[in-house]
């Protein structure tokens, strides 16, 4: 049997996990522009008040811009700003959504505050409520994500909280990865790295079940591609899922 020989990858190449990462993202933000440029009244959820799925995060605190400088970082600016950009007014209402987001960044920082990485984790914890969100609202308009069918089937809420933990666990390892590669091995930092790692590993065996449930294309991209698991970029591996519809 010949064995396969690859090309060398050319100098100063990123990590193939890295390059995938990249592509993830991008595919997020095309998929997100259309939907939100149509100016077109979004549907109503049954059960779910639109303006509290799509609900703008918290803003950063008003310090130096270190908190912003460290999401530039870890190349999570758009995860941040596109939010502040898209989302509708808060009304003083937190739903399932945004409340399993605070319990993830309380649960990595475990009362740890007052830091531009602690501020940075705690915004892409309140932005991944949104990308959960605002995809689940335009979800009708999307296709399942192995069969290319439209109209997947009715999700329950409890699997979108679960999602949103899930990506926001995903979205802070990222973030306290940057935070790690440029501080002086953080002991703080490095803890709340270790948490992020194992919510991430305690949550891979309900991963599976999890992405059946979401079904639509966007949502799965979105929770898979976010957390560290054995399941990460496989479609993108395979060269199926998202470069058949993009």
């Amino acid at each position: 049997m010949t064995s396969l020989t690859l090309p060398p990858r050319p100098p100063g190449s990123p990590p193939l996990a890295h390059a995938w990462q990249t592509l993830a993202d991008g595919l997020l933000t095309q998929r997100l522009h259309p939907a939100v440029t149509e100016k077109k009244a979004l549907p109503d959820v049954p059960g779910a008040d639109v303006s509290v799925l799509a609900q703008r995060p918290s803003l950063l605190p008003a310090t130096d811009g270190s908190a912003m400088a460290l999401l530039e970082a870890a190349r999570l600016g758009f995860w941040w700003e596109l939010p502040q950009r898209h989302g509708t007014e808060s009304r003083n209402q937190r739903g399932a959504l945004h409340r399993a987001a605070d319990t993830a960044a309380q649960n990595i920082l475990a009362e740890q505050s007052g830091m531009a990485w602690s501020d940075a984790v705690t915004a892409v914890s309140g932005a991944a409520a949104w990308w959960v969100g605002f995809f689940t609202v335009i979800r009708h308009r999307g296709v399942h994500h192995i069969t290319l069918e439209p109209h997947p089937s009715p999700l329950h809420e409890q699997a979108l909280g679960t999602a949103v933990s899930v990506v926001a666990h995903g979205m802070a390892t990222r973030v306290l990865e940057a935070a790690l590669r440029d501080s002086d091995d953080d002991p703080d930092v490095r803890a709340a790295y270790c948490r992020a790692i194992e919510a991430e590993i305690c949550a891979e065996p309900e991963l599976p079940r999890l992405i059946d449930e979401l079904a639509e294309l966007r949502l799965v991209d979105l929770v898979s591609t976010a957390a560290r698991w054995r399941g990460r970029f496989t479609k993108y591996a395979g060269g199926t899922g998202a470069g058949q519809v993009e």
